[in-house]
């Protein structure tokens, strides 16, 4: 039960000290059966104004075309945002897809 908890999809919000930007930490997997578990903290998330956004793909361990979309929102949504700390294969998909500049990934 507790390895079901843990592929579940995260998406949690640390607010921004002056200057910095908005960190946002994604994990799990962000697919179509994940989306439900992000979807209220991505909607209150996507109500704040245009910012600077961080967001740390340390234990994103799998996205499809749905996690894809959760950060192309993201990018269209805040005035710049990072990808960081992505794991190779979300790398080579984020590349792939011709998203490295817009998502703003960082690495690799």
């Amino acid at each position: 039960m507790d390895e079901l908890a843990a592929e579940r999809a995260r998406l949690d919000v640390a607010a921004a000290a002056d200057g910095t930007p908005l960190l946002v930490r994604l994990g799990g997997e962000l697919d179509l059966a994940g989306l439900p578990d992000v979807q209220p903290a991505l909607d209150r998330l996507l109500r704040l104004p245009p910012q600077p956004v961080r967001v740390d793909a340390t234990e994103l361990r799998f996205l499809d075309s749905t996690g894809l979309a959760v950060l192309i929102r993201l990018a269209n949504h805040f005035d710049r945002i990072e990808l960081v700390h992505t794991t190779p294969a979300v790398r080579r998909v984020v590349a792939a897809l011709g998203l490295a500049d817009h998502l703003g990934l960082v690495g690799g």
